[in-house]
């Protein structure tokens, strides 16, 4: 029997019931010892009574008391009509016969008596399993509704085994889910406030400028020039806004898990050298060179398209960072452990106070040569990296270098 409960209300039943059989085992044997006694001592009188007054019949009564006699069958008759004779007959009411009724009674209200005690205790035992159970379903209901009005302090205990038990598990644990689902609503929640904050914060600079440059537009004196560089004006302020709607999507479908990574082992240099040539044009009018150090082939396991996404900015990063005709190096460190990509420039380096912050949304480095630049840029790195279970780290030293190294744990 797999159910705990029952199968203890079960076990107490069978000891209750071996008690009650106990009981009338004890009761009846009693019963029989009186009924011998007591008929011991009345045959014991009418022998007595016979043979002293017919002494040579005592081998005779003797026989037909310990039923050895021959003719019993005709005397047994004979004794049933003398019986007649005094109104004595088989099927008379137990009250005329004085000693077996008595015994009778006294069987009789044994066994009333037990079935009564019995039929206490089992009562008894059946209402305090029952209250058992109820209070704990009464408990868990009480616990639901505290739930229900945000309450998750409840704590629910149940130390023996069995469904209840069981039920208290998991009761257990639909609590720490639903408290997990509520704080990740309230995150997301948040997260949803501040990034509409965030959004509304960077869109305004480069939509006043816009506006501003529109009315200057309007005004039908300015000459043509000013007019053509003022919609050039305008036009790099509307990249800048769709570089940033851009990220601030990306970053928020990976923060929400709504992007499903298509990761597979691949060839980590093939991805390198694809984002490589994508920024040809830009590493050639800014005269740089590329000092690229890896083996032929690296195998890791990555998203291709996410991954050349974040590379294209941390490169696009040393270049914009750097001096013309500077050097960037890549280098590529392949062990049974782990995969050690390294991409540094010698360029204006950052600060060591500003170095924690650098992977946070919008933080743009105070000494940064990059004044146009969104900020969000690293915070898409950081979050397209670790969503490939790897780590990014950066190290800097003030108009020296700057070297991000991402390591791929391979187990």
């Amino acid at each position: 029997m797999k159910i705990t409960e029952l199968k203890g209300y079960m076990t107490i039943l069978a000891v209750l019931l071996s008690l009650f059989a106990m009981y009338q085992f004890i009761t009846q044997q009693r019963f029989y010892d009186h009924l011998k006694s007591d008929s011991i001592t009345a045959w014991g009188e009418i022998t007595a009574r016979l043979i002293e007054q017919h002494p040579e019949n005592e081998a005779e009564i003797m026989k037909v008391l310990t039923s050895h006699s021959s003719d019993s069958s005709k005397y047994q008759e004979k004794g049933r009509e003398i019986f007649r004779q005094y109104g004595l007959y088989e099927d008379l009411e137990t009250e005329l016969f004085p000693r077996l009724n008595n015994h009778i009674v006294g069987h009789n209200q044994s066994i009333f008596w037990g079935l009564i005690c019995f039929g206490l205790m089992l009562f008894g035992v059946t209402y305090m399993q029952y209250k058992m159970i109820f209070n704990k379903i009464k408990q868990l209901t009480l616990a639901a509704r505290k739930i229900i009005d945000g309450d998750y302090s409840v704590v629910i205990n149940e130390n023996k085994e069995g469904d209840l038990a069981k039920l208290a598990a998991s009761f257990r644990s639909m609590k720490d889910i639903i408290r997990k689902s509520m704080q990740d609503l309230h995150e997301e929640k948040e997260f949803l406030g501040q990034m509409l904050q965030d959004i509304s914060h960077q869109l305004k600079t480069p939509l006043s400028t816009i506006s501003i440059y529109n009315e200057m537009m309007l005004n039908e004196s300015l000459p043509r020039q000013q007019q053509v560089q003022l919609l050039q004006n305008n036009d790099v302020q509307i990249s800048r806004m769709n570089v940033l709607i851009q990220n601030l999507l990306k970053i928020a479908k990976i923060d929400a898990r709504a992007i499903s990574f298509d990761k597979e082992p691949a060839n980590l240099a093939e991805t390198i050298e694809e984002v490589l040539e994508r920024l040809a044009s830009m590493i050639s009018d800014n005269h740089m060179s590329v000092d690229w150090d890896a083996p032929e082939e690296v195998v890791v396991v990555h998203d291709k398209m996410w991954l050349q996404e974040a590379l294209l900015n941390l490169l696009k990063n040393a270049i914009e960072h750097s001096k013309p005709g500077g050097k960037i190096m890549i280098q590529v460190k392949d062990t049974p452990i782990y995969t050690e990509l390294v991409i540094q420039d010698f360029g204006e380096g950052i600060a060591a106070e500003e170095l924690p912050h650098i992977f946070d949304r919008f933080y743009k480095a105070s000494g940064s040569k990059k004044h146009d630049s969104s900020g969000i840029g690293l915070a898409l790195v950081k979050a397209i990296i670790e969503a490939h279970q790897a780590l990014i780290q950066v190290e800097s030293e003030k108009d020296t270098y700057t070297k991000f190294t991402i390591t791929f744990v391979k187990f």
